[in-house]
């Protein structure tokens, strides 16, 4: 039998290769494992300049002072008037530091700077793989670019135009016009359809009436501007009802306040006035510098809705103080499509003649299909529709 000796003194040779062959083949693997990752154990020991996310062809200050230079020299050769002044700024986030350059000058000449700006983008994009953004405002005088690199905005540009060379073209001035829908304040359900139609209008709503809270809430909501349809004492009556809340030339002083201030505190969120009826009312100068002396200091204007040739109402607005309107075309007397397309016709005529005109319609089925078609026509025309807050007033 074998003791412990002889066993040993017989394998000791394997043992031996054994523990050889396994330290070589840990230190081939360890020289295998370790190539790849050293540039990453290297660069760990290595302050970065800019953060991994940093764009990979960031500009240097070397770099960016050729981009310039080469700008300088393409514009100096096509305009030697343009001055220009560099500022460099260094921008700072953490241990990211990049060079910002702020670069101004005076042109006389958009007309030219502007291809020359087009070619050098090509230029820029091709050499520094850089993207130019410009942005001209001729009326302006202002010729702004920026040179991007990557996500980092690197020079901000502009040029000005010469006071003593810029000529600014005049702003074209288009004729407005204006709707007032009268008679507001019986139905919601009517009201409901005027709102839809995608215009200004001005809706005048009548005090007094079951619905003409909820109507005037109904526009208020839906934003859309409100005035107060005060009823006044037409040549008709009593054969012709005005309505509640109407003022009459038979009333006192007194009594013409008490009713119209009630009619003023009825609805809410109004922004002016206009009579409904009111030919001899309207032509009374006594009661109507009585009407305008109670507007007065109220922020409200005054739209005389003529219904009769010889009203006062505007001309005492005025004498008062108060922003005052005159209409110019009634549209749907005559409550037909095309009859209202012919009125809205005459309208155009006007507001190109004065500058601006008012219509006024009233809550007819006719008078909405009509007003559907308006904007395009008045697009055709050149003449812009407005809410008639918006117009001039005397």
């Amino acid at each position: 039998m074998l003791n412990s000796y002889d066993i040993f003194r017989r394998r000791w040779p394997v043992i031996v290769g054994c523990l050889v062959g396994g330290a070589l083949l840990f230190s081939l693997g360890y020289l295998v494992a370790e190539r790849p990752f050293s540039p990453l154990l290297e660069s760990s020991r290595q302050p970065q300049i800019y953060p991994v996310s940093a764009p990979q062809n960031h500009l240097t200050r070397k770099d960016l002072s050729k981009v310039l230079q080469r700008l300088n020299e393409k514009l100096l050769g096509c305009q030697p008037s343009i001055v220009v002044d560099q500022r460099w700024q260094v921008m700072r986030n953490g241990s990211h530091e990049w060079a910002r350059v702020r670069f101004q000058g005076e042109c006389r000449d958009f007309e030219t700077l502007v291809p020359v700006l087009s070619s050098y983008k090509e230029l820029l994009a091709r050499d520094f793989n850089l993207r130019v953004l410009i942005h001209p405002e001729r009326k302006a005088g202002v010729l702004n670019f920026l040179i991007l690199d990557g996500e980092e905005v690197v020079v901000v540009g502009s040029f000005s135009a010469s006071k003593q060379e810029l000529i600014l073209e005049p702003e074209v001035v288009r004729p407005q016009l204006a709707i007032v829908i009268d008679d507001m304040g019986h139905s919601l359900e009517r009201a409901a359809e005027f709102t839809v139609l995608p215009l200004p209008l001005t809706f005048a709503i009548f005090p007094l009436l079951k619905n003409s809270l909820k109507v005037a809430s109904h526009f208020v909501d839906h934003h859309r501007d409100i005035i107060l349809h005060v009823p006044m004492e037409p040549r008709g009556y009593p054969l012709v009802d005005p309505g509640p809340g109407a003022l009459f030339i038979s009333m006192r002083d007194e009594e013409v306040s008490s009713v119209f201030l009630e009619d003023l505190e009825f609805i809410p969120g109004i922004i002016g006035v206009n009579n409904h009826m009111g030919s001899r009312l309207t032509a009374d100068p006594q009661k109507m510098a009585l009407v305008m002396k109670i507007l007065k200091g109220r922020n409200l204007f005054f739209l005389d809705s003529r219904t009769i040739a010889d009203s006062v109402a505007y001309e005492k607005a005025i004498a008062a103080g108060i922003p005052a309107l005159q209409r110019d075309i009634f549209l749907d007397n005559v409550p037909d499509v095309e009859h209202i397309m012919e009125q809205f016709r005459a309208l155009i005529e006007v507001a190109r003649k004065k500058g601006s005109a008012i219509g006024i319609g009233h809550p007819y089925p006719v008078t909405a299909t009509a007003l559907a078609l308006l904007p395009e026509m008045a697009n055709r025309a050149g003449v812009e529709i407005v809410a008639v807050r918006e117009l001039p007033k005397n």
